[in-house]
């Protein structure tokens, strides 16, 4: 009985050392160490309608164990450089061995047409006083790469709006992100009116074309050309200014020279702007307006962006 136990235990620690050995023989022999990646380049450029396999070209993968594995390489993913030039983005490649192990490397992509994400103002962020209003209506923004991201706005900045806001200004900024993680900023005022009878009646309004444009660095500006016409008790088109030392002998009355029934010289409307096409930046064109029929003012606000 003694003699088979002692059989049994050192069949038992022989296979014991098999197994060990089995073991270290496996590990040794298994692959851990993935492919290694190589770019035939440091920067790639292409369009924004590049497919994965132009954004692909020039990089290939090598495994100790398995060869080439060039077939096997993927985009793991592309995000925008926080530094460096607007179209700039590291895209990172993965590639993997029959022992599914993993190897990466990363290059810098050019999107030559690339463009950072843009809002849209329907119309002025002016309110009256105690009414419900959501901005969003107002409100929209697009993206080169995303198209519509307008679900994508947030607000934010010193001034709280409360759902049923006060008569003043509101200072807040939009902000906008895209899937590649670029984000777009926009300071704006928000201007909660009192809702009277003047304002209704009495008070004119100026219409732009838009109420937001960006232009690219260099070009010509020119800030009348965003009018649309004014509202003074009346649809009033806006005609090009007219020189005042034209034959006025036959006016007999107090009424603008330049004026009829249904239009307005240019020259009514009182426009500043402090925007330098030259310097990349957020910049504003004011208008104002005074209506000889009823006495009040209105003004209105372009925002311009130099890109």
């Amino acid at each position: 009985m003694k003699r088979i136990k002692n059989i049994v235990g050192i069949i038992f620690f022989v296979s014991l050392i098999a197994g060990i050995y089995y073991l270290y023989i496996n590990e040794k022999a298994a692959d851990h160490k993935g492919p290694v990646l190589s770019a035939r380049s440091e920067s790639i450029t292409v369009g924004l309608d590049a497919s994965d396999q132009e954004i692909l070209e020039g990089i290939a993968a090598f495994d100790d164990k398995d060869g080439d594995v060039s077939d096997s390489i993927l985009i793991e993913n592309i995000k925008k450089q926080e530094e460096g030039e607007d179209n700039a983005f590291t895209v990172t490649y993965v590639a993997f061995d029959k022992s599914n192990n993993a190897g990466r490397i990363s290059r810098t992509l050019y999107y030559e047409d690339y463009r950072k994400p843009r809002f849209t103002l329907t119309q002025r962020l002016r309110f009256p006083e105690n009414q419900d209003f959501s901005l969003f209506n107002y409100v929209h923004a697009d993206d080169c790469i995303d198209g519509d991201i307008s679900p994508f706005i947030t607000f934010y900045g010193n001034d709280t709006i409360p759902e049923k806001p006060d008569k003043g200004i509101y200072d807040c900024t939009l902000q906008v992100k895209n899937s590649v993680g670029d984000s777009a900023l926009l300071p704006v005022q928000i201007e909660i009116y009192e809702d009277s009878y003047e304002e209704h009646s009495l008070r004119p309004q100026i219409i732009l074309k838009e109420y937001l444009t960006y232009i690219e660095k260099g070009d010509k500006f020119r800030p009348e050309d965003y009018l649309d016409y004014v509202n003074d008790q009346g649809i009033l088109l806006i005609g090009p200014a007219q020189d005042k030392t034209e034959n006025t002998e036959n006016t007999d009355n107090t009424e603008d020279m330049t004026s009829d029934a249904h239009s307005i010289s240019v020259s009514r409307i009182d426009i500043h702007s402090d925007v330098d096409t030259d310097v990349p930046g957020i910049y504003s064109a004011e208008y104002s307006y005074k209506s000889e029929k009823t006495g009040y003012e209105c003004n209105a606000s372009l925002i311009v962006i130099v890109e």
